[in-house]
């Protein structure tokens, strides 16, 4: 069970150590040659070279972005979309 970051009591169901949710796209931008991924949950934005370094930078990122919007979430569940314009080799 889990709770989204943003919807109606979140705050109470992380205080309770409620795992809560935070969705994640992931898109390759082919003209760019990057991978970026995005979170209106969050404000998250970030880009790199790799899907592995991008997962690198949503890591990194997360934590600092949670401090910044004063939310101590024990136990923050990442789900990640990959979208269709996605080429994984």
């Amino acid at each position: 069970m889990w709770w989204r970051y943003g919807f109606p009591g979140w705050c109470i169901a992380a205080s309770f150590g409620l795992p809560i949710r935070i969705s994640i796209d992931v898109c390759k931008d082919d003209e760019a040659h990057v991978y970026y991924a995005t979170s209106d949950d969050i404000g998250l934005a970030v880009e790199s070279d790799s899907l592995d370094a991008l997962m690198k930078e949503i890591a990194l990122a997360l934590p600092e972005l949670l401090e910044l919007a004063h939310s101590h979430i024990a136990r923050p569940v990442t789900d990640i979309r990959l979208h269709d314009n996605l080429a994984i080799a």
